[in-house]
């Protein structure tokens, strides 16, 4: 734990992440405050209103903070040429491993807790709580759940957990590779505008086989999995799910992360070497 402490201090230290951290909340406040209004209107439909959070916004702030959060982690070393320092300490590059990983979930379990936390907190607040814990009767993904409102809403979020971690294990890998914080952040902040672009515009408009190709990337994607549209599993993209083949993305995404974190390790020991 004191090693993950220790990389924290020195995210702390780079004010352009405080800035991006200020952004964020910034944002998460207006898109709260625009949402207000219509909970109070329609009471009746205010849980399936809070459901489709991550889809219109959360999802966007959670990749934008993993972009600006994780993107210097393995490059801070190199870039400030002190990586030779490593090697010097008994286990230095496992150990070293070990608290960039630990801080990287760390750091996907913090921000997704507390983007929950504040949504369902101030929109739950805004409505009183009312029918939270009534049966969902509307689900945006799926046919039916068999879950209270506020439970399939905390089961998205963790849903939302697993996506962030099959993208930071991809930012951690981009990161080692290059070695360059910029690249990182641009090539990792470009991949979320293009999918976001995909998603929300070229979606609507892409038809036949290149259509159908994007749809497939999109869904095994880790954009696609933070944006809960992974999850509605059917023959049959962009349809509704049924809640009972939901085991197929979840062991799809942790089968995923393993993966991914498997390949950094190796990344990182060829680094050691080198």
């Amino acid at each position: 734990m004191p090693l993950i402490w220790n990389e924290a201090r020195k995210q702390r230290a780079f004010r352009e992440v405080w800035v991006g951290y200020l952004l964020a909340a910034l944002l998460l406040f207006v898109f709260i405050y625009n949402d207000s209004g219509s909970l109070t209107v329609d009471l009746k439909n205010s849980w399936y209103l809070i459901q489709q959070d991550i889809h219109r916004y959360v999802g966007a702030l959670t990749a934008f903070l993993l972009v600006i959060g994780l993107s210097r982690l393995m490059c801070y070393e190199t870039e400030r040429n002190t990586s030779g320092l490593i090697g010097t300490a008994t286990h230095g590059p496992n150990l070293t491993w070990g608290a960039k990983v630990g801080l990287s979930i760390l750091y996907c379990v913090v921000i997704v807790l507390v983007l929950g936390i504040v949504n369902l907190g101030l929109h739950g607040a805004l409505i009183g709580f009312q029918d939270a814990f009534m049966p969902a009767s509307n689900c945006v993904y799926f046919e039916s759940v068999p879950l209270t409102n506020i439970t399939f809403c905390a089961v998205q979020y963790v849903f939302l957990l697993l996506g962030a971690l099959y993208f930071a294990g991809f930012i951690l890998i981009v990161a080692t590779i290059s070695k360059n914080t910029v690249f990182t952040i641009s090539f990792c902040g470009g991949l979320c505008l293009a999918s976001f672009g995909y998603q929300f515009v070229l979606s609507f408009r892409l038809n036949g086989m290149l259509g159908q190709i994007c749809g497939f990337i999109f869904r095994f994607s880790f954009f696609g999995f933070m944006q809960l549209e992974s999850y509605r599993w059917s023959s049959i993209i962009g349809w509704t799910g049924q809640w009972e083949n939901v085991w197929k993305p979840v062991l799809f995404v942790l089968s995923a992360i393993i993966f991914e974190f498997a390949v950094l390790w190796l990344l990182w020991r060829r680094k050691a070497k080198t």
